[in-house]
């Protein structure tokens, strides 16, 4: 939604015109003979409807009504209200659906993903990736494009899939099942389903909609059935291999990484970090949060080399399945969980029965300090103070 007041009057007419090249209005004779094309300042209040609420319209719609002034006024003071359609607008090879959502984002109008006159097509998936790789980094932190594109992707999938199932032989079957349900089956089904008193034996016919919902709903990312999915596939592997041997979770400490805020466009010496140049936790943590896809590339690079260091490298020793899962915390930042499976014979009851023993007690013990180090021999006596100008360290007690 978007807001503005008009107002009539030209005192302020010539601050307005005022630019980086000389006015042509002002001096016409001057412009004439300069090659220098004029530009004008021009303004743009709220293009993404993000600040400017239906609440903040409905109010001053009826701050307008009450108010005193004359008529003459009334009509002056104006609110535009930008409309919308009563049907959905096709979201397919429209190319000028991106465009007009963002037209600070396409400034020339062109560049949308799916657009027909381009001689080689590119997927919409690989145009979204190449549109958050800019160098400018104004779609990246923008603050709704990744979700809306995010959102066309996941429909997408959704759609791609029920198609496919809708083809298969056995839905046939169904599908006249799943056509006789109508609304009240549904409402009471999500009603039960909030209170956890749904029972799929219940209705037949709402047990095999639900099924069709959770074999499409698996393959879309981000969903909840793709993580019943997920789940579904551990099992498996616990079923072929054995309980896992470690469960690990990553999590990155990005707005502490020099390299995430490397990633982020913070121009760093990442050989001669200087304490200086890291800024404030705040001041972190906002880069971090303003630039999702840099984070995302600072998270993929730290765990494909832990990996490497820890599977291919060998540092746990012979493996023989690994499985892991990322998820993002509250504040959006990335973690893996992850299940390892060491290559031995030994079983869980089979390490419980020698533990008692204290000799492998020992041996494991030693085991792990040799893959496992944390040395703070350097920061003893220190302590670590942060002032909203500097990180420091002070030594608090000499040695």
């Amino acid at each position: 939604m978007l807001t503005m007041e008009q107002k009539i009057g030209d005192e302020e007419t010539s601050s307005e015109r005022v630019g980086y090249v000389p006015d042509p209005l002002a001096d016409p004779t001057e412009s004439t003979n300069s090659d220098t094309i004029p530009i004008s300042n021009s303004g743009v209040l709220d293009v993404n409807g993000s600040t400017v609420t239906s609440e903040e319209i409905k109010n001053y719609v009826l701050r307008k009504i009450k108010n005193d002034k004359a008529t003459e006024q009334m009509d002056i003071e104006s609110i535009y209200v930008i409309p919308h359609s009563s049907e959905p607008v096709n979201e397919y090879f429209n190319p000028k659906l991106l465009l007009g959502l963002y037209p600070t984002l396409f400034c020339y109008g062109y560049g949308s993903p799916e657009d027909k006159s381009r001689p080689v097509e590119i997927k919409l998936r690989e145009h979204i990736r190449y549109l958050l790789s800019y160098n400018d980094r104004r779609f990246e932190t923008n603050h709704s494009f990744i979700f809306v594109v995010f959102n066309l992707l996941q429909r997408r999938d959704a759609c791609f899939h029920a198609q496919l199932i809708a083809t298969k032989p056995y839905f046939q079957g169904s599908a006249q099942e799943i056509q006789s349900l109508n609304r009240n089956d549904i409402e009471m089904a999500l009603n039960k389903s909030a209170k956890n008193t749904f029972s799929s034996t219940a209705n037949a016919s709402l047990h095999k909609l639900l099924n069709h919902i959770k074999t499409i709903g698996g393959r879309v990312m981000g969903s909840t059935y793709s993580r019943t999915a997920l789940r579904t596939r551990i099992h498996a592997l616990i079923y072929n291999q054995g309980l896992p041997s470690i469960f690990l979770t990553l999590n990155p400490a990005d707005i502490h990484s020099p390299v995430a805020l490397y990633f982020a466009g913070v121009k760093l010496d990442l050989d001669n970090i200087q304490i200086e140049q890291l800024m404030t936790t705040y001041k972190r943590a906002e880069i971090i949060a303003s630039h999702p896809v840099a984070t995302a590339k600072f998270f993929h690079l730290l765990i494909t080399n832990i990996l490497d260091t820890m599977i291919v490298g060998g540092v746990l020793g012979p493996i023989k399945a690994y499985f892991g899962t990322v998820e993002n915390q509250g504040r959006g930042s990335l973690h893996l969980h992850l299940l390892i499976w060491l290559d031995h014979e030994f079983k869980p009851s089979d390490l419980k029965e020698k533990i008692q023993n204290a000799d492998f007690r020992e041996k494991l013990k030693a085991y792990l300090e040799d893959i496992i180090k944390e040395d703070l021999d350097e920061f003893k006596g220190k302590r670590t103070v942060e002032n909203p100008d500097s990180t420091k360290i002070f030594n608090l007690f000499p040695m």
